[in-house]
């Protein structure tokens, strides 16, 4: 299990009132003034965020998976990362994009799955890219029979992916958007 990330913030989320112009003009696509505290506080560093957002929206809103499977692999990879950041956001996706409670659950690990063989061995890709960073021989040339090259590329970059914002949420302390207070309206 991976240890507790800190109880407070270790590097805030900029609010609004606190953000350069670039740092406005780079969030204005999340929308700029309610963006998630992930992307609130990676801005903190400019020339970072422009390297990574595209990556990032390549891989969320551009991937060569199926959203259900797309959303299997990340829910799959932050649980195994402790990342609850990331499993507020994702498995709100993964319902919307047709997993199951079950599936979620499972996903989790609170219930038994009830996958499919193709889902299967993408979860078994997500743990073994999790456990050892690379994908057995047996797993890669089970799913090298049902992907696309293009698929295969991406199934590692988009658990590393994860795995990575896990650490970077974690590491430094993001809070979960749902309980970081209410900007303050001011008048």
């Amino acid at each position: 299990m991976p240890e507790p990330q800190p109880t407070s913030p270790r590097i805030t989320p900029l609010e609004p009132a606190q953000r350069t112009a670039e740092q406005r003009e780079l969030l204005a696509p999340i929308p700029g003034d309610e963006a998630p505290n992930l992307f609130s506080t990676v801005v903190r560093h400019p020339e970072l965020y422009k390297s990574w957002f595209p990556f990032c929206m390549q891989l969320l809103a551009h991937s060569v998976f199926p959203p259900r499977e797309r959303e299997l692999l990340i829910i799959r990879t932050a649980s195994l990362c402790g990342s609850a950041y990331e499993l507020e956001h994702h498995l709100a996706l993964g319902a919307q994009a047709g997993l199951t409670d079950r599936d979620l659950d499972a996903l989790t690990g609170d219930a038994e799955p009830a996958w499919t063989p193709r889902d299967r061995l993408l979860v078994a890709a997500a743990d073994e890219l999790h456990a050892g960073h690379t994908i057995t021989e047996a797993t890669w040339s089970a799913l090298a029979e049902l992907l696309t090259t293009e698929q295969l590329v991406e199934l590692p970059m988009l658990a590393g992916h994860y795995i990575l914002l896990a650490g970077t949420l974690r590491s430094l302390g993001v809070p979960l958007d749902s309980v970081w207070p209410e900007p303050k309206p001011t008048h």
